[in-house]
């Protein structure tokens, strides 16, 4: 499910609702040859993980030039497996990204979400305004029968904070960004002519991820919840391969960087 949800922190569109800044910062490094290597941990599975994100070079997309970000294997965490073959680039005080990812509840039904310069932080923005807000919705088949996901994705600033301490590091001059998602999950399936929408995961809000970014580093932490309850289709001839519950907490702390 924490794969899954991962991708859904990219969207189809963006709505940037404080306008354009001049930036005085730099709370994400964009040289190509720039790395972060996370220690994650979740609370549903023992021992640390740990992800490697890296800037590979340069990139075009729709005629504007961004940086390519790459892992060195496949992520465990939000943060990097959402950054994970996309692009950044950075415009007045605004990060956006672009690119496209795999949403993957389970291994047997992914699904992809376009992204078009999804703002992931504004410096000068104030704590709680909104960055972005969108919604959308992706279908796919699954076993005789289709599978709709409706999502509100909203990202919002947590503000500015001098210093943010994590695992005994002290980091100075702080930017925040939270990201929720709302999902919704319907199966539509055929019987006898008929076509049978079933609620599988009714309307929650199954994400919500603080990351902060330091001036001069980028992404020191990210702390994830992911919470979920599935409906009872028993009823119905539909059996999808994840739990019917989950909770997860996790947390994506920088261990060693180059940022230039």
């Amino acid at each position: 499910m924490l794969l899954a949800l991962s991708a859904l922190f990219l969207s189809c569109s963006s709505d940037d609702s404080g306008g354009s800044s001049v930036s005085a910062g730099d709370y994400l490094p964009l040289t190509a040859g720039n790395y972060w290597t996370y220690n994650v941990t979740n609370d549903s599975a023992p021992g640390t993980l740990r992800d490697s994100l890296y800037i590979s070079g340069d990139t075009i997309v729709s005629g504007e030039s961004y940086k390519k970000f790459k892992t060195l294997n496949l992520a465990s965490g939000f943060y990097s497996g959402s950054m994970a073959n996309n692009a950044v680039r950075k415009v007045d005080d605004k990060l956006l990204l672009s690119g496209a990812a795999s949403v993957n509840i389970s291994e047997d039904f992914p699904f992809a979400v376009a992204v078009s310069d999804l703002v992931i932080l504004k410096e000068n923005a104030s704590a709680n305004q909104v960055l972005a807000t969108v919604t959308g919705s992706e279908q796919q088949p699954y076993d005789g029968y289709d599978l709709k996901f409706d999502y509100t994705l909203t990202s919002k600033s947590l503000g500015s904070m001098e210093t943010h301490n994590i695992n005994g590091e002290t980091y100075n001059d702080i930017k925040g960004t939270n990201v929720t998602l709302t999902l919704k999950i319907t199966a539509i399936f055929q019987a006898q002519g008929t076509t049978i929408p079933v609620t599988v995961l009714d309307t929650q809000d199954v994400l919500s991820s603080n990351h902060y970014f330091a001036e001069g580093v980028g992404v020191v932490h990210v702390s994830t919840d992911i919470a979920y309850q599935l409906e009872d289709f028993s009823l119905f001839p539909i059996d999808l391969p994840i739990p019917s519950s989950g909770n997860v907490h996790q947390e994506e702390v920088l261990d060693v960087y180059v940022a230039n």
